[in-house]
């Protein structure tokens, strides 16, 4: 979601708030820097308090932001909103790949990989549905819905997935 917002804003920005496509650049910033930089506080915070407490609070942060951003909002409580997604994203990208060395440490390769893969994808098709939903509905904020919808299928899969991991091991020490 990361590529696919960085790629949406400045259109957003220019669409919604009529800025120019410079002062979008920069108001674009102010999402792009906290979820680069942020990512070494997210495998600090991982190492000390786990992955798992990390990745969903961040998905939670990045749910409970995306709420907010499906309604229409001044440009100043937008961008607020857009800089706790950043945030959230740049502690959890980080967090996430805590997890596979200690859920697939013979393959922290490959599952890696795959990490990248889908993350190369969701920024190639997110932008998609997010310019379908704002066709759809005519109101640009929609494009939001998809990142809620996002997030919330992303805290349900990592609970089950969890949960899983955790009966294989339960069952397999049976």
């Amino acid at each position: 979601a990361y590529v696919a917002l960085a790629a949406w804003l400045p259109h957003y920005y220019v669409d919604v708030y009529d800025f120019s496509l410079p002062a979008a650049g920069l108001m674009t910033a102010i999402f792009i820097f906290p979820a680069s930089l942020l990512r070494p506080l997210g495998g600090y915070l991982s190492d000390q308090r786990g992955a798992r407490q990390i990745t969903a609070i961040s998905f939670a942060g990045i749910a409970a932001a995306s709420f907010v951003l499906c309604t229409p909002l001044s440009v100043w409580p937008f961008t607020v909103m857009v800089f706790i997604v950043g945030v959230a994203m740049g502690i959890g990208k980080a967090s996430v790949y805590t997890y596979i060395p200690q859920y697939f440490p013979k393959d922290v390769g490959a599952v890696g990989g795959l990490v990248g893969a889908v993350g190369g994808l969701g920024g190639f098709v997110l932008p998609l549905l997010f310019a379908w939903t704002t066709a759809q509905t005519d109101r640009p904020e929609s494009a939001f819905y998809v990142l809620l919808g996002l997030a919330i299928a992303s805290i349900l899969f990592l609970s089950i997935a969890v949960a899983r991991l955790h009966a294989d091991h339960h069952h397999g020490e049976m």
